[in-house]
């Protein structure tokens, strides 16, 4: 019986008898493939859910770069450390290269560079610390944090930044998070305080987060910290924020609409910072401890 001939395009041999490679045996299925926009839908949502997923947003880049796009490796971009990369490149070349590697990637370029932003945010407040609960940063981190949001405001102009997904990054580096940081994306027109907080998938957890670190704000404050001025503006802005936000008057009252978390979370903040000044005062805290310094500082803003 005669063997069965198989042909060229099922043994993976091209014309001539040279054998192709997988990326090129890929390609011929994908051409052959119907386009299928549900299926497509899936492939992007499952490649979105890897990337957040994944701890080491440096390593993944390093994964799938492969040879050097436009000579920039975008892993480069997550180490603050490396300065120079910003200031060799424009904002313009930086974004061309991030929607080259989320195509590479198959997510959305917005949520690509949000993780990336994040990530860059996250390396900047584990920066060396000055103090045990660190709230503000250094010189050197709000020069770096400065580059950064630069460049952020350049991916939101061109649409190439996600808020919500940047926003989820974030908390996800909750615990080495600084005030500062929060504040100036507020202020920057990054991620608003609002958008940060309704992001959060706990309110009562968040609430405890903004009130140690109002602690801690109010305690460097009076401590004559070399920040001092900027510790005043953070304070008196986010106390004016809770206050407008805690006690607005809700416009909508059908109960079919969701309550809002920030009126919430602005309550929840005040009342425990209330509670703290009030406990304090019970106990009769001692001049110049930590707990009157608070106290001090907190009612100098109220």
């Amino acid at each position: 019986m005669a063997g069965l001939q198989v042909p060229n395009s099922a043994s993976g041999q091209g014309p001539g008898g040279r054998r192709r490679s997988w990326a090129e045996l890929l390609a011929g299925r994908l051409k052959r493939q119907k386009y299928n926009p549900e299926r497509a839908q899936k492939l992007k949502d499952s490649a979105v859910r890897l990337l957040r997923s994944h701890q080491d947003l440096t390593a993944l880049l390093l994964e799938v770069e492969g040879p050097p796009c436009k000579k920039l490796s975008l892993s480069k971009l997550i180490d603050c450390d490396s300065s120079e990369t910003y200031a060799n490149h424009s904002s313009s070349f930086i974004g061309s290269a991030l929607q080259d590697q989320a195509s590479r990637l198959g997510v959305p370029v917005g949520v690509l560079s949000a993780g990336m932003v994040a990530s860059s945010v996250g390396q900047v407040c584990t920066a060396a610390a000055e103090t045990s609960h660190p709230v503000l940063l250094t010189v050197e981190q709000r020069k770096k944090l400065s580059s950064l949001l630069e460049f952020a405001q350049y991916l939101l102009a061109h649409s190439m930044f996600s808020r919500l997904s940047f926003c989820q990054e974030l908390w996800k580096i909750q615990n080495s998070l600084l005030l500062e940081v929060v504040w100036h994306l507020h202020v920057q027109g990054i991620v608003s305080l609002e958008e940060l907080l309704e992001s959060h998938p706990d309110m009562h957890a968040v609430g405890a987060w903004l009130f140690r670190n109002l602690c801690s704000l109010c305690e460097q404050i009076e401590a004559s910290c070399q920040h001092a001025d900027v510790a005043r503006t953070m304070l008196s802005d986010f106390v004016q924020m809770f206050v407008l936000r805690g006690f607005q008057k809700n416009s909508d009252l059908r109960r079919t609409v969701e309550p809002e978390k920030m009126p919430q979370v602005a309550v929840d903040v005040l009342q425990r910072m209330l509670i703290f000044a009030l406990d304090a005062l019970a106990a009769g805290v001692q001049e110049e401890s930590s707990t009157h310094k608070t106290v001090r500082a907190s009612a100098a803003h109220s």
